[in-house]
């Protein structure tokens, strides 16, 4: 998480942090909803796709037209192909396989019991308490 204070550590930090997390959520969907009164349904277009992580190397504009010249990648420093087809960028497969899969209803439940186990027992009497009250 990128807060100013780091990382939660308890699980009052943790709780306060969603609860940030869903007012906030809660603030772009209300936005969401004034932008379509506004706009007749409309919505910006916008590309959500994840970039393509590419590590481009900081060449000073010497070095830049010298590698231009001979034709040279910018990625590698080898000759005959361009950034786009380096054969050191990894593969878009392999690229997905990197990524987490997302966890099902029941994973996510048994993780969320597994960190609530964790903790001590006031931390959890005052979780159970307020998952009762939202009506979980």
């Amino acid at each position: 998480m990128t807060r100013p204070e780091g990382a939660p550590t308890t699980i009052k930090d943790w709780m306060n942090a969603a609860i940030l997390f869903d007012e906030s959520y809660k603030q772009a969907l209300e936005y969401g909803k004034t932008w379509d009164d506004e706009h007749g349904g409309k919505k910006p277009q916008r590309s959500f796709k994840k970039k393509e992580d590419i590590a481009i190397k900081q060449i000073a504009e010497i070095d830049r037209k010298e590698y231009m010249s001979k034709g040279l990648c910018f990625r590698c420093g080898r000759a005959r192909h361009r950034i786009r087809d380096c054969p050191d960028m990894p593969k878009k497969d392999e690229q997905r396989q990197e990524e987490p899969k997302k966890l099902t209803k029941e994973e996510r439940f048994a993780k969320i019991r597994a960190l609530i186990n964790e903790q001590p027992k006031e931390d959890k009497d005052f979780l159970l308490d307020l998952m009762e009250q939202e009506g979980f």
